[in-house]
């Protein structure tokens, strides 16, 4: 399992975020996963392994209210883009 180096994310969110609050609640305190998690394409059930796009992903959560944002992986450069997912 890959995982991330929270503090460079944070870093990195920060940057690109600029203090934004939740758009649900508007909170300004985020827990950041430290695992990338993987976001299959749906395939009416039928579940493939092969030759079906992943996409990495890296869940932040409002910890007020538990809205959670997905951050692709490998704009993030967390997940190098040349490997397989």
């Amino acid at each position: 399992m890959t995982t991330v180096n929270s503090e460079l994310l944070i870093d990195h969110l920060k940057k690109k975020w600029r203090g934004k609050p939740c758009t649900l609640c508007g909170a300004s305190s985020w827990g950041v996963s430290d695992k990338v998690y993987e976001l299959r394409e749906f395939n009416e059930g039928d579940f493939k392994v092969g030759n079906v796009p992943i996409m990495p992903l890296i869940p932040v959560t409002c910890d007020n209210c538990g809205n959670t944002i997905l951050v692709n992986a490998i704009l993030t450069g967390f997940v190098d883009n040349q490997v397989p997912v």
